[in-house]
């Protein structure tokens, strides 16, 4: 073979686009960035601007935030705390299982005027920090004086109507007495339950406990200085009645 043909200048020349070239890596870039969600643009912004943006941001957020975030976290306890409050300030007091029925009302008072005389004091502090309770609604409503006191009666009537039950509820144990009548032939029958008017004693002792609050009485837990078994508050009932409901405590004593 002759060498100087595998030398030989081919007969075809190729010629290269090179700005077509460029525009074609350019449009592949393009496609590539908003395949992945990015642009390579640019946008020059001013401090002002910039200052701008970041607060209608930040009202962005705001906007966004519960309404009540912020009173939520003042949440009282609400009913809920001062009913466990009350309780407390009872079951504190020395004696509370072997009480009298006068004592045990002593007692209910006694507790009801601490918590009455902190509420009072909370409200007249100038520093004090407002706070919010969960309404029935669920909503967070301003928890005010005049409501807290509120929910301080409500505790208190809502422990009478216990105590006032367990009352009922001795009496009629106290009454229950089974007659055994013996026959000729040696059987036992038992006898109709004799009871007294069980509701009238409930109802009897839910007014006694209301009774122990009043003005008069409050007043007079103020003054005393000695031991509460010795104080004797009005209840608005008689000697026999208020010695018959001590009577009904005794006997659950022994």
């Amino acid at each position: 073979m002759d060498i100087n043909h595998m030398q030989r200048t081919p007969q075809h020349t190729y010629q290269v686009d090179v700005d077509r070239m460029k525009q074609y890596m350019r449009q592949g870039a393009d496609r590539s960035g908003q395949a992945s969600g990015q642009r390579s643009d640019s946008v020059a912004i001013s401090e002002e601007g910039r200052n701008a943006l970041l607060e209608k941001m930040a009202a962005f957020k705001r906007e966004r935030l519960p309404e009540d975030m912020g009173k939520a976290l003042s949440l009282s306890a609400g009913a809920y705390g001062i009913m466990e409050d009350f309780e407390q300030l009872i079951t504190e007091q020395e004696g509370t299982r072997t009480d009298t029925f006068d004592s045990h009302v002593n007692k209910m008072a006694y507790a009801y005027q601490v918590m009455r005389e902190r509420i009072e004091e909370k409200y007249a502090a100038p520093d004090r920090r407002q706070e919010y309770y969960a309404a029935e609604d669920g909503s967070m409503q301003e928890l005010t004086r005049e409501k807290e006191l509120e929910m301080l009666d409500q505790a208190y009537e809502t422990h009478s109507r216990f105590m006032a039950a367990n009352t009922q509820i001795w009496s009629e144990l106290q009454d229950f007495k089974a007659r055994v009548e013996y026959h000729a032939n040696g059987t036992q029958a038992k006898a109709p339950v004799q009871n007294k008017q069980s509701g009238q004693i409930r109802e009897q002792a839910y007014h006694t406990f209301m009774s122990a609050i009043s003005a008069d009485n409050l007043e007079l837990m103020k003054q005393h200085r000695g031991s509460l078994k010795q104080l004797r508050l009005d209840l608005d009932i008689s000697s026999s009645e208020r010695t018959e409901l001590n009577r009904i405590w005794d006997s659950m004593r022994r």
